[in-house]
């Protein structure tokens, strides 16, 4: 919990990726969807995932 939010986090080599809610959120829920996204991330880098590749590709990421 952050100020009322739900905050949820994973941490990649210089990478931080964060998901947040509202204090009525379900915590599982954020954390899958914040799998999801990893994953999503990680299939574009082709599991290079790292700082340099993700500002190479940051438009694929964003898209």
């Amino acid at each position: 919990m952050f100020e009322c939010n739900v905050v949820i986090y994973k941490f990649v080599q210089e990478l931080h990726f964060f998901v947040t809610g509202g204090d009525d959120e379900n915590e599982h829920i954020l954390a899958t969807l914040l799998q999801g996204f990893f994953d999503a991330v990680a299939l574009l880098l082709r599991n290079n995932v790292d700082k340099r590749e993700a500002l190479e590709h940051l438009d694929l990421i964003l898209l």
